[in-house]
């Protein structure tokens, strides 16, 4: 069997606050259509190892490489454990999406057809006309990968996606998940607990005493 070839590599990365370093990671790749479950105490760094890896944090020694199609501003969508939502329609939070600077060489036609595309594929079409604010976490969960989808990122990064959320939700994310990786698309996810979605992880990267250990998954 051929490995998919990486990526993304972070060499020789570390992150330091003061005289406090987070992490400090040797070496470790991401390749298209992986998930990958990222592990590690509260405190760990998770979360800033995520925001270091799409770019909204600069590390303090080395670099995240970036190969390919992967360099592509779009490429990188990371989604927060608490998505924000609009004071507004399900709907319009979604076309708050169409105007992003990424979407500009897209036809207006195929921006608005990835909308109804992306309420369709996050069984939301029937909130679509409710107020945003009045979902339930489920479905806000399902609100931030519907516009991550309009977007088409290569690389998803997502921040305890699960968190308390039921079960019944936990699976339904788990088939949207599913869907982004038969797409080609690479998953990086936190979660503190084994379910569905972690259930699908190929590899595991566990921060530990300021260190990144890579593990097969299940």
């Amino acid at each position: 069997m051929i490995e998919p070839q990486p990526a993304l590599v972070l060499e020789q990365l570390s992150l330091s606050y003061g005289r406090r370093r987070l992490w400090q990671i040797e070496a470790a790749q991401w390749s298209a259509g992986q998930l990958i479950w990222l592990q590690g105490a509260n405190g760990a760094g998770k979360t800033s190892l995520m925001k270091v890896i799409s770019g909204l944090l600069t590390p303090t020694q080395g670099r995240v490489r970036r190969i390919h199609h992967v360099a592509e501003p779009q490429a990188m969508c990371y989604l927060h454990q608490q998505p924000y939502v609009f004071s507004t329609s399900v709907r319009r939070n979604l076309e708050q999406v169409l105007s992003s600077r990424y979407l500009q060489a897209v036809p207006v036609a195929e921006r608005h057809r990835r909308l109804e595309a992306a309420l369709v594929w996050a069984q939301l079409s029937e909130q679509a006309d409710q107020p945003a604010r009045t979902l339930s976490g489920g479905e806000r969960q399902r609100l931030a990968l519907a516009r991550a989808r309009i977007l088409q990122p290569r690389f998803w990064l997502l921040d305890e996606p699960s968190a308390n959320l039921d079960q019944q939700a936990v699976q339904l994310l788990a088939t949207l998940i599913q869907d982004v990786l038969a797409a080609g698309c690479g998953i990086l996810l936190t979660a503190h607990q084994s379910n569905a979605i972690t259930d699908l992880a190929q590899c595991i990267w566990r921060l530990d005493q300021q260190q990144l250990s890579i593990h097969p998954g299940a």
